[in-house]
């Protein structure tokens, strides 16, 4: 009973392995796997949407002043990361990619810790609502990262809480009608 495991462990012995040997570049993960974050720096708005949405806290913010504005180091360690994607899907500038890179093997942890600077430069106003021409429609306020604007369509007011606001402009650009900017004050 023995000799036809015997025969297949001897052949076995001389077959190629059927596994691939690892690191092995032109292997990528299939469909919408989600692996290694890549960070386009040049793209962020500092809306902080990405830190609010992580649940293990795998990314962080730090700044440091320069002249003329902030540098923004934002970090996603991937030994926290779950992949989610969540801050991907929040991301409204396409900053945050996930991508099919699973090639995540490494001796020190520091190298599975992506990092970004983005500049920041110094705004001296703060937003203001054209409100003759405002239609209140409300998209301001629901694209607001944080929540910092509020609108009401039946009493016609605009109204913004400057302590909470991070200047990161998404409400200028999700506006219709072009009615907010930044004062000049």
């Amino acid at each position: 009973m023995m000799f036809p495991f015997l025969k297949k462990a001897v052949l076995n012995a001389f077959d190629k392995p059927s596994t691939e040997a690892f690191p092995n570049p032109e292997a990528e993960g299939l469909g919408k796997y989600r692996g290694r974050i890549v960070f386009h720096e040049d793209k962020c708005v500092d809306c902080g949407k990405c830190i609010q949405v992580c649940s293990p806290i795998a990314i962080t913010r730090t700044e440091e002043k320069v002249e003329g504005g902030t540098n923004i180091t934002r970090s996603f360690d991937l030994t926290s990361c779950t992949f989610c994607g969540t801050c991907q899907d929040f991301c409204d500038e396409g900053s945050i990619e996930l991508t099919t890179d699973y090639h995540m093997v490494a001796e020190d942890p520091k190298d599975l810790i992506v990092t970004g600077v983005t500049f920041k430069k110094d705004i001296a106003g703060h937003i203001v609502c054209d409100t003759s021409a405002c239609i209140y429609c409300g998209l301001c306020m629901r694209n607001c990262p944080q929540s910092t604007i509020k609108v009401d369509r039946a009493t016609k007011t605009w109204e913004i809480n400057l302590d909470n606001c991070v200047k990161c402009g998404i409400c200028i650009g999700k506006c219709p009608k072009k009615v907010l900017s930044f004062s000049e004050e």
